[in-house]
C-alpha cells in the first residue's frame, strides 16, 4: 500500500466518523479506484460507492471537497487549501438489493475489488459479495465466445485476403476486435468482470494469471504501429502467440480438451 492510500484511508474514516455516522439514510461506504487498490497517489480523488436508505441525496453531496480543519463542505473548483477531494457515487439500496436489478458489470468488477470502509452491520458486504461472485456459466459462455471469435480472426491463412481485400484500416479494426476478445477471455478465466475501460489496463495487469511476455508486447498487440503489411503481420503474429498461451492454459486446466474450437 502507498504512503498516499494509507493517508487517504485515514481522511476518509475521519470523514465518516465526523460527517456520515450521523446520516441514518447512509447503509454502507464501499471505497474503489486507487484507494482501494492501494495505488492511490497524493493527488488522487477518493472514490466511493455510498449505499443509501432511504435513499435521501442529502445525506452526502456526490462530488466535493471537504476541509477537515473546520469540517467545511467546497466545490471541487475551487482550491481550498487543506481539503480533501471526494467523489461519491450515491445509489439506492433498497432498488439495488432487489434480485431483479441488473448490476452493471464495470461497477461489479469495482466493487469485486473494493474495500468496505463502513458497513456497520454487514449487509451490504454479504449483498456485494453475493452478487459480485463470477457465476460458472458466465463464466463457459465467455471463454467459447472468446475462443470462436479468436479462431476466426487470427486465421494465419487468410491474411493476406484481409490486407488486400479490407485494406489497412480494416484489417487492424479485426485484430482490435482480436485483442477485445483476448482480454475477455484473460478476464474470464480469473473469474473477473470487467471494469471502466478507461482504467482495464490497471485491472488486466493485477490478474493472478496472465500470459507470458503480455506485458512487453500489449502495445504492439493493442496498436496498428505500422500501416505497412509487414506491421499488420508482426501485430498477427503477437496476437496468436498470446491466444496460444491461452488455449496452452486452458487445455492443461482441463477447461477444454484435444479440439477447443469444436468444443467451444
Amino acid at each position: 500500500m502507498s504512503a498516499a492510500t494509507a493517508q487517504k484511508r485515514k481522511e476518509l474514516l475521519a470523514f465518516i466518523q465526523r460527517e456520515v455516522v450521523t446520516e441514518p439514510a447512509v447503509q454502507s461506504v464501499v471505497v474503489i479506484g486507487s484507494v482501494a487498490a492501494g495505488t492511490a497517489r497524493s493527488d488522487s480523488d477518493i472514490d466511493a460507492v455510498v449505499f443509501l436508505d432511504p435513499y435521501d441525496l442529502y445525506a452526502v453531496p456526490a462530488e466535493f471537497q471537504w476541509r477537515p480543519e473546520d469540517g467545511s463542505f467546497h466545490s471541487i473548483f475551487v482550491e481550498v487549501e487543506g481539503a480533501v477531494q471526494f467523489d461519491f457515487k450515491r445509489l439506492d439500496l433498497a432498488e439495488w438489493s432487489k434480485p431483479t436489478h441488473v448490476w452493471p458489470e464495470p461497477l461489479l468488477g469495482e466493487l469485486s475489488e473494493g474495500w468496505a470502509a463502513y458497513d456497520p452491520d454487514g449487509r451490504v458486504g454479504r449483498l456485494v459479495t453475493e452478487r459480485t461472485a463470477y457465476p460458472d456459466e458466465v463464466r463457459r459462455e465467455r471463454l467459447d465466445e472468446a475462443l470462436i471469435q479468436l479462431d476466426l480472426l487470427l486465421d494465419d491463412s487468410n491474411a493476406e485476403r484481409v490486407w488486400v481485400s479490407l485494406g489497412p484500416h480494416q484489417a487492424h479494426a479485426r485484430l482490435h476486435s482480436a485483442w477485445d476478445y483476448l482480454v475477455q477471455a484473460i478476464f474470464a478465466y480469473n473469474c473477473r468482470w470487467r471494469t471502466w475501460r478507461s482504467r482495464e489496463l490497471s485491472h488486466l495487469a493485477k490478474l493472478p494469471w496472465l500470459p507470458d511476455g503480455l506485458a512487453a508486447q500489449m502495445l504492439e498487440a493493442m496498436n496498428a504501429l505500422s500501416e505497412t503489411e509487414a506491421g499488420y503481420r508482426r501485430r498477427l503474429e503477437i496476437l496468436q502467440a498470446l491466444f496460444n498461451q491461452v488455449i496452452t492454459r486452458f487445455q492443461e486446466d482441463g477447461l477444454y480438451g484435444s479440439n477447443p474450437i469444436s468444443e467451444a
